[in-house]
């Protein structure tokens, strides 16, 4: 206001003018109802700061504008082909997005406001220029279309061009819509919402522009609508999406891509979703089908499987898909209830295992989509191979599937399932075990939680496509989170075996064996997602942003590898090592080793073993190296402990030189792995050649 009365004052002062025109609005105007239209003699009352500049800004003009003829244009919403309107592109983005918001409306839908198109605006320009001098010297004209579109003919024109079908539109009370906005406005995981709360009370002003009078002073009417330009913005808009929200200040959203869903992607989603509404009815028949053992135990399946099926159901919505992942976790709860309430039914423990594995798994679907500028069949920049493909997946939800066998037979046992457990080796060795102090003393069945471990692992594994090592980061780091480290408890637990028990369980060995035996094919695909994380942030992109949503594949400055097969040579010294900590391990009970000499050799063939698997990954070979100072104290043990007999100092030094000897050599590797293999062919020296 203050700068349109200096630059008219000044105007004034150094010139002659022949005309000043100002662009106000026509929100200036008290909105009218349906069927009524809005003249320059229609009554003002603006009601928020806009448009009360805009009126303060015209009486300044009157007050100042001395013998200056002035033209106020109260002027609609103006667009282009391109759109460039804040409040239409703002529109666009939420249906084109599908969000639940772009459904739901706190106003009257048959309401709307007019338009104008910039090329008409600058045609009633031009003419009031070329027409200066016949116009009055205090002139008010409103410019737009003189049919504005209603909210619900706008909304579904836009649904019909972005997804071929006309866009609902359904009301919601006022003061629902506010908390809405109220809320969004402070998540902090979402975008910061266009609509903010204030907004809402103007959703059902209506603006139907009488032109007549620009009509006769300056013989103009629009020549374009909106209607006939909405095809072109939406064109640009599917084009290329990420200029279009670039060029109109648009953040993108963070829960997914601009790129559409093809019609397969729609079907493959709502596949899933009936998937887990059948699981979830055929959950709800369990608890008055199967029986429970206890009204807690009945209360949560029922409402577990009614909570399952109703997210599903809501799911199915375009807009809200994102609650499949929500379904996580009640599928979660479903594999661990029976374990939390030492359920008595083995049917109920069968049945809430298996359908909620196959919940979790259906809710975490994603198709696959390929990135279009992924030129390298899924292989890292600098690796030789992609670590995230079936082939290298599917040993490891082989693995963990027996595992889970075997865990589960033994959580029967521990839940009263069945009242005996069968050991081929160690007779009631396994019974011992299970019943010790040391399965006591965790809340649940510790088998039960081995059995659900290794299924978590099997779902994990199978989740995502061949690139989902950049795709789904958050994925592959779980992955490893339930693999490595589990597999480091396992060894824990073989060694508290004979130290804590005195006793063996052939099945728990087989069960801790399989788990250490999934880590190396494992580490390779984190070790590619690390390494992809690392790259995406050092060229400015937000570490948890790729985290969370993946992104491109790098292109780095290493040398393109040539492209052979993979023939991966397998570290048999690796393998005699891990077998000198097998017999270090059943030394003590094979020669009748007792007191601190047992627990030395039991520790350090666990160790031996955890090491030498892990390094059967070439990109965890360096981790061989710890059994050379294993090896070192094995050969020392014997004298640093004390009261040793002779046959078992021998037995302890040679396998302590051997398993030196074993470990020392690196191995032939084939393979690269970008980044890592600094640390892959450590210590330092010839790299081995590509064959």
């Amino acid at each position: 206001v203050g700068g349109t009365e200096t630059l008219l004052n000044e105007l004034n002062r150094l010139f002659a003018v022949e005309q000043f025109i100002f662009s106000s609005t026509m929100l200036v105007h008290t909105p009218v109802g349906v069927g009524k239209e809005i003249s320059e003699s229609s009554s003002v009352a603006p009601s928020w700061p806009y448009p009360q500049s805009k009126i303060d800004a015209e009486q300044v003009i009157r007050a100042n504008r001395r013998a200056t003829p002035i033209v106020n244009l109260r002027i609609s919403g103006v667009y282009d082909d391109y759109c460039h309107s804040i409040p239409l592109a703002q529109h666009i983005a939420r249906i084109y997005e599908k969000q639940l918001s772009s459904m739901l409306f706190p106003g009257d839908a048959g309401h709307g406001q007019a338009f104008l198109h910039i090329e008409d605006l600058v045609d009633a320009v031009v003419l009031l220029v070329e027409k200066r001098s016949a116009l009055p010297s205090d002139l008010t004209l409103l410019l737009g279309e003189d049919e504005p579109l209603s909210y619900k003919m706008l909304q579904a024109r836009i649904g019909e061009l972005l997804h071929n079908k006309p866009w609902p539109t359904f009301r919601i009370p006022k003061f629902v819509a506010k908390t809405g906005a109220f809320v969004l406005g402070r998540i902090p995981v979402v975008r910061e919402p266009f609509i903010k709360p204030w907004m809402i009370d103007y959703a059902d002003e209506h603006y139907d522009l009488d032109i007549s009078r620009s009509e006769k002073f300056l013989q103009w009417k629009p020549k374009r609508t909106l209607l006939e330009s909405l095809p072109k913005m939406i064109a640009a808009l599917k084009n290329n999406p990420a200029k279009w929200y670039s060029d109109h200040k648009i953040e993108k959203p963070p829960f997914r891509g601009l790129e559409p869903e093809s019609a397969l992607e729609e079907n493959s989603y709502k596949a899933a979703a009936l998937v887990i509404i059948f699981l979830g009815i055929w959950l709800i028949s369990n608890p008055f089908t199967l029986g429970t053992s206890s009204a807690f135990e009945f209360w949560s399946d029922l409402g577990t499987a009614i909570l399952i099926t109703t997210i599903a159901l809501l799911s199915l919505a375009p807009t809200l898909r994102w609650l499949r992942w929500v379904n996580c976790i009640p599928a979660c709860w479903l594999m661990a209830s029976p374990l939390i309430f030492w359920t008595s039914s083995s049917a109920i423990y069968s049945n809430n295992t298996f359908f909620g594995g196959l919940i979790l798994l259906a809710s975490a679907y994603t198709p696959s989509k390929p990135f279009t500028s992924d030129k390298s069949d899924g292989i890292p920049a600098g690796w030789s191979y992609n670590p995230s493909t079936w082939g290298q997946r599917l040993p490891i939800i082989s693995l963990a599937f027996i595992g889970f066998l075997l865990a589960r037979y033994l959580a029967a046992f521990q839940l009263g399932h069945i009242p005996r457990v069968w050991d081929p080796f160690f007779g009631t060795g396994t019974e011992t075990i299970l019943k010790s102090d040391i399965s006591k003393a965790f809340p649940v069945s510790d088998a039960g939680l081995g059995a659900l471990s290794y299924y978590l692992d099997m779902i994990s594994a199978a989740i995502g496509d061949r690139n989902r090592w950049r795709t789904m980061p958050w994925m592959v780091i779980l992955f490893g989170l339930f693999i490595i480290p589990t597999g480091a408890v396992s060894i824990v637990l073989v060694m508290l075996q004979p130290i804590g028990v005195g006793a063996w369980c052939s099945i728990c060995l087989l069960a801790s064996f399989i788990m250490l035996m999934m880590v190396p094919p494992a580490i390779d695909e984190v070790a590619a997602s690390v390494q992809f994380l690392r790259q995406s942030k050092r060229t400015g992109i937000s570490f948890w942003h790729t985290f969370w949503f993946g992104g491109e594949a790098i292109v780095t400055q290493d040398p393109i590898l040539p492209r052979y097969p993979v023939r991966k040579s397998f570290p048999w010294h690796l393998v005699f090592g891990a077998i000198l900590g097998a017999w270090l391990l059943f030394t003590p009970w094979l020669f009748d080793v007792k007191g601190i000499a047992s627990s030395n050799l039991y520790i350090s063939g666990a160790l031996v073993c955890t090491f030498a698997v892990i390094a059967f990954s070439p990109v965890a070979r360096i981790v061989r190296l710890l059994n050379v100072l294993v090896g070192a104290w094995l050969c020392l043990s014997p004298w640093l402990l004390g009261n040793m007999s002779l046959m078992y100092q021998w037995n302890s030094v040679l396998t302590g030189i051997v398993l030196i000897g074993l470990s020392l050599p690196r191995g032939k590797i084939n393979q690269h792995f970008g980044t890592l293999d600094r640390w892959v062919f450590w210590p330092p020296g010839r790299l081995i050649k590509d064959p």
